[in-house]
């Protein structure tokens, strides 16, 4: 452990800033544990990404306990303090036990079913109001994820549907690609494990294939383009993840025959003209596919992911993906924006669509400020400038107008939760009803059947659903006061009226059964026969039984006479009595 730890922080030293944050992590934690080397490999990725030295220190410093954090203010510039609270913040925000629930895999959607992965996402912007603590968080994952294995097994569930649902996504709606593509990857095994053995089962060998047959067309390459005189800085393989692949097949039938990227060839520029001429060469030496060309410099894909791909009839008339990018655009593909913190280059201003219109404004946003820590500043005035994300008691998040109360909270959840609604803990305290909420509050409802809204409520309620609730309630509630306030004859008559409709409505009551009397015997339940059907002007005898109790006939009803013939000791005097009312 010692070696490795030595490896990485060589891999991480050079500012004082990151010195000094090695020395106050090595008194938080001993070598040995697994924080301590969590915490240098998260400072590397976060170097990898192009961070700066304070976003770095930040990242190694990200899982220090509360009281070493109020010491960072008086050892560290004021950022790194900022960075390391936002950063323990959003580890405290987990996807809820509850919701583990893993669809299947050719049901699930891009960016999941369920609104709740979208209101997390969306709830870090808005808590930690910076985006480099979005970098660190991001690393944390990643390095988490690969080292899923050291967690308890309970756990393992959790982080990997967090990753594919919350932190793959985020990933990819700031550009980070490859990022999301290892997110999603060290996941699949753990949420789909027999589709993931499959694809291995079926894959690893056409992996092998693929390689080392680019290695020839790689050598082919390298030779046309110095014949060319085409200079280029690096050719390498490009394999296709894992998730992605089997997701691509889905849509292909799981035809392995309909996917030409398993293993494409990616060629790295200087420049976006020698872009261009790489392409013709290419098309040149081999025929293209039709309608496999696309030119993602002049349009960007939605995350602004840029390149060249051409699809090519290639040695062996084999079908072959070739990418080709400056080193920016390839820098820019894996950290997304967090490219801007180490690379500068103008990119063309153009809006794009994306599946996260509100990382759409960050894209546009980073094409205007030179430097893109600035950037906490715009999250912090305008993004989600007008929402607020709190959370029910069992970690639901709830996505809310800013200046929105416990009111708005209450109808949010349910009508009747809001109609009902008596009292508010807010962060486990009693709180007012009245009271704005804020992000990341917990908030739990306290109902009664006897509360119903107040006029009051109107005054301080933000969302519509709230207050068109709240005045239809009130409407009904005036209708019984003017009710109660008529005369009394007018609500006699009424009463009269509809107790005659309830009297109408009642089932006719069934007519009372004069007592009978057995001679001497008592105890017995007592039923008339419905063979003979005895009156009370009917002279009566009774048949005993243990089944049936008495049975009373008449006494020239003829299964009487029968059965006084079989059982006469059974047969007994019985009379009728005066029924009383």
């Amino acid at each position: 452990m010692e070696k490795t730890s030595d490896k990485i922080k060589q891999g991480l030293s050079q500012p004082e800033i990151i010195d000094k944050a090695l020395e106050v992590l090595k008194k938080n934690f001993k070598e040995e544990e697994f924080a301590f080397a969590h915490s240098l490999r998260v400072g590397l990725i976060l170097k990898e990404m192009g961070s700066k030295e304070e976003t770095i220190a930040a990242g190694i410093l990200h899982q220090i306990g509360e009281k070493s954090q109020r010491e960072l203010k008086n050892e560290f510039r004021k950022d790194v303090s900022f960075l390391v609270k936002k950063a323990k913040r959003l580890s405290n925000l987990r996807y809820p036990i509850r919701k583990i629930k893993v669809l299947p895999i050719r049901k699930r959607q891009k960016f999941s079913l369920n609104p709740q992965p979208e209101n997390l996402r969306k709830m870090f912007f808005v808590i930690t109001r910076d985006i480099r603590t979005i970098f660190i968080k991001l690393a944390d994952r990643l390095d988490e994820m690969r080292n899923i294995n050291k967690f308890p097994k309970e756990e393992q569930k959790r982080m990997a549907l967090e990753s594919l649902e919350i932190f793959a996504p985020l990933a990819y709606g700031i550009g980070m690609g490859e990022i999301k593509g290892q997110l999603e990857d060290l996941a699949f095994p753990y949420l789909y494990p027999k589709e993931f053995n499959w694809l291995m089962e079926n894959v690893r060998e056409k992996y092998v294939k693929k390689e080392k047959y680019l290695k020839r067309v790689k050598e082919t390459s390298i030779k046309i383009l110095n014949n060319e005189k085409i200079p280029f800085i690096d050719i390498h393989a490009r394999t296709k993840h894992y998730f992605s692949l089997y997701e691509k097949l889905l849509r292909h039938d799981m035809n392995f025959g309909e996917i030409y990227d398993l293993v494409a060839l990616r060629i790295i520029v200087s420049d976006i003209e020698n872009c261009y001429k790489v392409l013709g060469i290419i098309h040149k030496t081999w025929d293209p596919l039709e309608g496999r060309i696309k030119d993602y410099i002049a349009s960007p894909k939605p995350n602004r992911y840029r390149s060249l791909h051409t699809t090519v009839s290639c040695l062996d008339d084999k079908i072959t993906e070739f990418q080709i990018k400056t080193p920016w655009m390839h820098h820019e593909a894996e950290y997304g924006i967090a490219a801007h913190l180490s690379y500068k280059e103008k990119i063309p201003e153009k809006i794009y669509k994306d599946k996260f219109s509100w990382t759409e404004e960050l894209r546009i946003l980073s094409e205007k400020i030179k430097n893109l820590e600035d950037l906490s500043g715009y999250l912090d005035f305008n993004l989600f400038k007008d929402r607020i994300f709190v959370f029910t008691p069992k970690g639901d998040v709830i996505n809310l107008p800013k200046g929105s109360c416990p009111i708005d909270f209450a109808y949010a959840i349910h009508s009747e939760v809001g109609d009902y609604c008596r009292e508010v803990k807010i962060n486990r305290k009693m709180s007012k009803l009245s009271r704005p909420l804020k992000n990341g509050d917990l908030v739990e409802i306290i109902t009664s059947k006897e509360e119903t809204p107040s006029q009051d409520w109107l005054r301080f309620v933000k969302t519509k659903v709230a207050k068109e609730r709240i005045r239809k309630c009130l409407e009904r509630n005036k209708k019984w006061e003017k009710l109660s306030l008529r005369p009394i004859s007018a609500i006699k008559r009424k009463l009269s009226i509809f107790k005659k409709l309830i009297h109408l409505r009642k089932k006719p009551e069934k007519p009372k059964i004069q007592k009978v009397y057995l001679g001497k015997e008592t105890g017995f339940s007592i039923n008339l026969a419905k063979c003979c059907s005895p009156k009370p002007s009917d002279k009566i005898k009774a048949f005993i039984s243990k089944e049936k109790g008495a049975s009373i006939h008449k006494v020239n009803c003829e299964n009487l006479k029968k059965l006084e013939k079989k059982w006469p000791q059974k047969i007994i005097d019985a009379s009728w009595g005066i029924p009383k009312n």
